[in-house]
This record gives structure tokens, sequence and C-alpha cells, in this order.
């Protein structure tokens, strides 16, 4: 496979403060990236320092390497949506267009929209959720190979979200790279080819989620109770989370756990098993267990 971005022993501070240390990953065409991290971890640095909007201290990074002019393909939708009080949908889009040697059609562009019916409206009457809708329209406007997202569904509706997803694998389909960060794991978890976590200015994990999954446990069990002191000490436990009352046990042994269980099921209620998910495996992230 090509690697699209290839980072090498970057490392980026301003004044003494690191924010990157020694940050090593490639990332191939045609996949989809989820990149996480605290917040503070680096990972805006990191993908600005990609889109060369800052400089870094050493390292190097080779980004899109069979293109000859890279700015020209690659897309960016932004955390923040960009409204101009006078411009209209539709010149907007055809603006957009306007920065591209072979952008996509704008009649492709005002579907993917999901705003014909909006297309005279000016931008600031559209509502959060039209906003990110018209934000990605314009970001792939270009038809870039390579495309970020930052928290790109942020103020939409479930269904919104749902056919925003869609749009992102049909792109994939057609070999395109997708670079993203959300806050919104559970629709990550389905969707990404890769996971990269940051934290403490590294990389800690890079990988696909069934191998986060078998480093971190396979199984998520969840209960309720009020009993103090008991299940922290039990055996085959990988990582345990209290919220109040609420547990959250990982474990690669559901069986010998639940049987471990079994004597103080009167003193528990909400008894839930299942596959570990992205929230909880990303919530329970174990440090330094995995090595690249």
């Amino acid at each position: 496979m090509t690697n699209i971005i290839t980072v090498e022993h970057l490392t980026k501070k301003y004044d003494s403060n690191t924010i990157l240390n020694d940050i090593n990953l490639t990332i191939e065409k045609g996949q989809i990236v989820a990149l996480l991290g605290e917040n503070g971890a680096g990972k805006t640095t990191l993908i600005n320092i990609i889109l060369k909007l800052i400089t870094y201290n050493s390292g190097s990074i080779n980004v899109l390497p069979n293109f000859r002019h890279h700015k020209e393909h690659i897309g960016v939708m932004m955390q923040d949506n960009i409204t101009i009080s006078r411009i209209k949908v539709k010149e907007i889009i055809q603006l957009a267009r306007s920065y591209y040697k072979n952008p996509l059609s704008y009649h492709e562009l005002i579907k993917i929209s999901g705003l014909k019916n909006l297309e005279n409206s000016k931008m600031n009457a559209l509502s959060g959720g039209q906003k990110r809708h018209l934000s990605f329209a314009l970001s792939i406007a270009g038809d870039p190979e390579l495309l970020f997202l930052d928290e790109p569904t942020s103020g939409m509706d479930s269904k919104s979200r749902q056919n925003f997803w869609q749009e992102i694998i049909n792109l994939k389909k057609q070999g395109k790279t997708i670079f993203v960060t959300s806050h919104y794991l559970e629709e990550l978890e389905n969707t990404v080819d890769r996971i990269i976590i940051l934290k403490n200015h590294k990389v800690q994990f890079n990988g696909t989620i069934n191998e986060l999954r078998h480093m971190q446990g396979e199984q998520l069990i969840e209960f309720d109770s009020e009993l103090l002191n008991i299940f922290e000490k039990f055996h085959h436990i990988n990582t345990v989370i209290k919220i109040g009352h609420h547990y959250q046990i990982t474990t690669d042994s559901p069986e010998e756990f639940l049987q471990e269980l079994n004597p103080y099921l009167k003193g528990i209620s909400n008894l839930q098993v299942h596959q570990n998910t992205l929230d909880s495996l990303f919530n329970n992230f174990k440090e330094g267990a995995y090595n690249d």
C-alpha cells in the first residue's frame, strides 16, 4: 500500500514545553484513521504540522509523496464553521470550487450538503447542523485525496450523522484517505480502519480496534452496586472504572470473572456483559502496553 502520510521522529516544543515527542506514524492510502487524545495531548498541533500551518523542531514529514502540488489534493473540515453573513449557500460553494483545477460539480456538492432547497439562503441563516453539512461540502470541493475532519458531526442530529458517515464510507471506496478527530467515539467504532492514541505527547497506540480490544480486554462488564472495596480485588480483571455506584470492568475472561461475582449478585443491579466499546477502551487505556 502507498503511504499518504509518513511522520518520523517528530518533535514540537513551545519554549521549554514539549507538545509532541518523537512521533512516528504512517497513514496508508484508502484508510479512515481516527486520532484520539485528551485535551492537550497534541492532536491539533500534529494536524497543523501535517497541514504545514505551523513549524516543528525536529524530525520529518512526507505528505502525498506522489503529488507535486499536494495542497491541491487536501481537504480540511475545521471544528468551527465559517460563516459569512452576506453570501448565499450556492455562492460559497461556487467560490470554493473556483480554487481548484478539477473540482467536483456544483450539482454533486449541493446534493452532498443536503441544502438543495436552501441554496439561495444566506449562510448565517442556516442551523448548526446545516452549517456542518455545508462545511463538509466545502472541504471536498476540490475532490481531495486526503481529507481532515475535526469534530465533523458536532451539531448534527442522529439521522444527519448516519448520512454523513455513509458519505465518508463512499469516499473511502473511491480510494480517498480520511483523518478524523471526534469525541463521538461510538460513531467511529464501526467506521475507522485504524486508531491512533496520543497521550503524554507521544503515540501510545497505533492499530485496529480489535488489536486495542485484545490489549485492553475483549469484554466490558457493567453493573451498579453499593458494595465497597470488593470487585477491584477480583482476578481476571484488566481495568476498573467506578463512577458513583456504577462499575465498568474490562476482562479477557468473562466466564471466570462472573463465577467470582456470583456470590455478590444480591448486591448488584443492572448487570450487562458486552464487547468492549471504543469509548470504554479509550477511557481505560493503559499507557505503555503497546509497542509500535
